[in-house]
């Protein structure tokens, strides 16, 4: 049973992709993979793996500093940048897959590390987003 209305996680994937694609632009310097871990075990993305409208429905940026703001305090970790594509397409996996999969997003980057997601992106990033998250389930997380 997926997490909430299908109406939705296309919108969630676009913003979440989105988000993890730009914030090297919005936080400068930002470490781009603390900052994908560490939202993923937020309480803003709690909200939207239940499907929470207020949060489903807003722009990316607007999610990306209410984030910052209310639980990092105005402050992020300054690191590395991940590098091309590859946290869009992240972000959109990880959204489906919590989606599809009714699994908190807390558990899934525990069971699904940025690691596996480097691993597995050079041969599923054009498999399609179903086709790479069936895999990803059947290979990597179970």
């Amino acid at each position: 049973m997926t997490a909430y209305s299908d109406v939705y996680v296309s919108s969630v994937m676009r913003a979440q992709g989105k988000m993890f694609l730009i914030i090297r632009e919005k936080l400068i310097g930002v470490d781009e993979k603390w900052y994908i871990e560490a939202y993923m075990q937020s309480k803003i993305r709690a909200l939207l793996d239940e499907g929470n409208t207020k949060y489903v429905n807003a722009p990316s940026t607007e999610l990306m500093l209410r984030f910052i703001e209310d639980e990092c305090g105005g402050q992020y970790k300054r690191g590395a940048e991940w590098g091309g594509f590859i946290p869009e397409w992240a972000g959109k996996i990880y959204a489906l897959y919590q989606w599809k999969y009714n699994v908190s997003s807390r558990s899934l980057i525990l069971r699904l590390p940025l690691i596996e997601i480097e691993r597995v992106f050079p041969a599923l990033h054009q498999a399609g987003w179903e086709a790479a998250v069936d895999r990803i389930h059947e290979s990597v997380i179970m």
